[in-house]
């Protein structure tokens, strides 16, 4: 298989005349880490979004080979404390319209290293884990969580049949938006799922992106940024319903959707919820172009200010550090062209990316041990979807300079701030 190739029509409706509204360049791979000191050739591929004008999905003009972006994988859901609470309120949800949980299956697609199984696990659900990234699957195997390391395909969910695993529930958080087969995807849950059994999918919800400027959520491991009526289409074509979406809070805004095979009587429609929020997305104007439009001319400018920023206080004499070293820190770091001469390092407090450091601008990765090694006078929290986590985090290290928040505008928070999640 070539390393990429262009996406020649919507992954969901087929339709081939995408209009492309954004381009943030020719970047490197987000999560693709390397030693600070390397001589190692970086990956590089266009970086673009496009509308499907008729199905409204949003969806990068390129395709990455994904054994190139998942074989190995650095991030660990369970370090945030933040993603261990969302799973916990997750599993307790999924308790509550499977109360018997004893003779109830929880499969989780893409299951990292074991975080959300392990929710499961605690009240009494059976649960396996798909994980193609090998040494998250280990992890997993190691806390007794089986896990199975490959990718979700055919092939796997027969490997799941095979062991008389039939799930009620099939959980996807946070992977969905990195499948370029949707479609096939759906249909190899219809394979496993139990007929009266649901599949919960959790992705980024798209209207967070255009309208709280997001784009540093853009990278080549998100093919798609979903809207609740493209997903209503690809459910619907795939032979799925649709019976409730939630939206949650994690990746800077979120949609929990629930889904079901047409013959599953046991739970109801919201149609309520379905039709408010499908009709804010219309209002909203995310069924036309001139937003998204409106959104890449707000990008640039977003741009131009966090450069201004950072070269003002540079000029000072300030010292610049960042925290989270997050796919987003990559694209916004990448796209602006700042490397190590303006910020100096990244803490992250993920062991598997500490010593490393970030493609394409080799801004070096570490612990936390630095911001007390190192005198820095403004932290940029990188991973902005982990505000208050952070920063309750770093002023227990006592750290007392400032910190800035890149997105949706550049910003300095002074103080003790109480920001938003």
């Amino acid at each position: 298989m070539k390393p990429f190739f262009f996406l020649p029509a919507c992954r969901i409706c087929g339709f081939r005349k995408l209009e492309k509204y954004i381009s943030l360049g020719v970047l490197p791979l987000a999560n693709r880490l390397t030693d600070a000191r390397s001589d190692e050739t970086d990956l590089f591929f266009p970086l673009e979004v496009a509308l499907c004008p008729r199905c409204h999905l949003s969806q990068l003009t390129v395709v990455v080979d994904p054994e190139i972006l998942f074989s190995g994988y650095a991030y660990r859901t369970s370090i945030s404390l933040t993603f261990q609470k969302h799973f916990q309120e997750m599993a307790q949800t999924v308790s509550e319209l499977f109360p018997d949980t004893g003779s109830c299956r929880v499969l989780d697609i893409a299951s990292n290293d074991g975080c959300l199984l392990e929710q499961f696990r605690a009240r009494g659900f059976r649960v396996l884990g798909i994980e193609p990234a090998r040494n998250l699957a280990e992890i997993a195997n190691r806390q007794g969580l089986q896990t199975i390391p490959e990718f979700w395909d055919e092939k796997t969910a027969k490997k799941v049949l095979a062991r008389g695993f039939r799930p009620k529930v099939v959980t996807a958080t946070n992977v969905f938006a990195h499948v370029h087969d949707v479609r096939g995807f759906i249909r190899n849950v219809k394979r496993v799922l139990d007929p009266e059994g649901i599949f919960i999918i959790e992705v980024p919800h798209a209207q967070n992106l255009i309208e709280k400027n997001e784009f540093d959520t853009i990278y080549h491991e998100h093919l798609s940024y979903f809207l609740v009526k493209p997903l209503q289409e690809l459910f619907r074509r795939e032979g799925m319903k649709i019976f409730d979406i939630r939206k949650v809070a994690t990746h800077g805004g979120s949609i929990r959707v629930f889904a079901k095979l047409p013959g599953n009587k046991r739970i109801r429609v919201q149609k309520a919820r379905l039709h408010a929020l499908c009709r804010e997305e219309k209002i909203k104007g995310l069924y036309a172009l001139p937003a998204y439009k409106k959104f890449a001319e707000r990008v640039f400018d977003t741009r131009i200010a966090f450069l201004k920023l950072l070269a003002r206080l540079r000029k000072q004499g300030k010292t610049i550090a960042g925290y989270g070293a997050a796919a987003k820190a990559s694209t916004l770091l990448n796209y602006c062209g700042i490397g190590p001469e303006t910020v100096s390092f990244i803490v992250d407090d993920a062991p598997t990316k500490q010593g490393k450091a970030f493609s394409g601008n080799r801004v070096p990765i570490t612990s936390s041990a630095a911001l007390k090694e190192n005198h820095v006078d403004y932290l940029v929290l990188f991973a902005w979807t982990l505000t208050r986590e952070l920063i309750r985090k770093t002023q227990g290290m006592n750290f007392r300079g400032k910190y800035i928040l890149p997105l949706p505008s550049p910003r300095i928070m002074k103080g003790s701030p109480k920001p938003a999640d």
